[in-house]
C-alpha cells in the first residue's frame, strides 16, 4: 500500500464506491509496505504485518479510524524478521508467517500477543524451502501451501521441524514461482482446488520477475504433484492477492488498485 490504511467496502460495492470505513493513523502502527492482510471472521479480527517493526498487528473486526491494535506479536522470541505476510486459521486459532530471509514458516497462537515464541517452526534442509513469501492454510483438510521462489510447497498443517514437503507443484509447465509472479495461493476446501497466480511465456533472465510473460490464475486439484499444468486457467488475468467467498461462491482478486469479484461455483464443487 502507498498509504498505510485498511479500507473496508460493502460486499456489493461496485465501480468507484467509497469505503464504508477505514483504519488509518499513527495509533494504528501500520507500515506503508504492508503487503498482506488476513481476516478471522469467526473471532471478528483482522491481522496485518508491519515488516519494518518485525511485528504482526491484530485489530478488532469493527475497527475504524485511528484505532490501536488490540494486540501485537513482536520481539526476539517471535523470530519475526522483516515479515510482510500473515495468514489466520480461525478454526485452530493459529497465525502463519513465511520467513523470506531464513527459509522458515512460523506458526503462532493467533490469540497470543507480545514477545512469544512460535508454537511450531518448519525449517531445515529436508523442507527444501527456498525464499518462501506466502502461506495459505486449509484447516478442514489440515494442509498448508507455501509460495517459494520455485513454486508451491505443501505440508501437513501440524508439521514442525525439519520435515520434507508432502508434495510440490513446480516446473516450466506450471508457470509458477516468484520469478513467474506467483505471490498468492489459496485453497477451496469444499472443491479440493488450489488457486494460484503465475505467468507464462517470456525469457528467463534471472531477474525477480519476467515482465513480458503473460499473467494468469491457475487452478490445480488436491493431490497434484510435480511439473503439472493447471487443470483450468484464467488467461491474461493478474492478481497480487486473492481470496474466496464460499457463501456466494466468489473469487475475489486485487491488483493495481482494482478489486474484481468473479462468480465461480466450479471452485466449490
Amino acid at each position: 500500500m502507498s498509504y498505510p490504511r485498511i479500507s473496508v467496502f460493502a460486499g456489493s460495492a461496485n465501480g468507484t464506491a467509497s469505503p464504508t470505513r477505514v483504519i488509518e493513523g499513527q495509533e494504528t502502527l501500520q507500515a506503508r509496505t504492508s503487503h498482506d492482510i488476513s481476516v478471522d471472521a469467526l473471532h471478528d479480527e483482522i491481522a496485518v504485518p508491519n515488516p519494518f517493526a518485525q511485528a504482526i498487528l491484530f485489530f478488532s473486526g469493527g475497527a475504524k479510524g485511528a484505532e490501536a491494535p488490540i494486540r501485537i506479536l513482536q520481539g526476539p522470541k517471535t523470530m519475526l524478521n522483516y515479515s510482510d505476510n500473515v495468514t489466520l486459521d480461525p478454526i485452530h486459532r493459529e497465525a502463519y508467517v513465511a520467513q523470506l530471509m531464513n527459509d522458515a514458516i512460523l506458526v503462532f497462537r493467533s490469540d497470543a500477543g507480545g514477545d512469544v515464541a512460535p508454537i511450531r517452526v518448519i525449517h531445515g534442509p529436508k523442507t527444501k524451502l527456498d525464499r518462501p513469501v506466502r502461506v495459505s492454510v486449509d484447516p478442514v483438510n489440515n494442509l498448508i501451501a507455501v509460495t517459494t521462489i520455485q513454486g508451491l510447497w505443501f505440508f501437513n498443517r501440524t508439521d514442525t521441524g525439519d520435515v520434507a514437503p508432502r508434495s510440490i507443484i513446480s516446473g516450466p509447465k506450471t508457470g509458477l514461482g516468484v520469478v513467474r509472479g506467483t505471490r498468492k495461493v489459496i485453497f477451496s476446501p469444499q472443491g479440493k482446488k488450489i488457486i494460484a497466480t503465475g505467468r507464462r511465456g517470456g525469457a528467463e533472465t534471472g531477474e525477480l520477475f519476467i515482465p513480458d510473460a503473460k499473467p494468469f490464475i491457475g487452478i490445480w486439484n488436491y493431490g497434484d504433484n510435480g511439473d503439472v499444468p493447471p487443470w483450468a486457467m484464467m488467461p491474461d488475468t493478474a492478481a497480487y492477492s486473492m481470496d474466496l467467498n464460499p457463501a456466494a461462491k466468489e473469487l475475489i482478486t486485487v491488483d493495481r488498485g482494482k478489486l474484481i469479484v468473479y462468480r465461480m461455483p466450479q471452485l466449490f464443487q
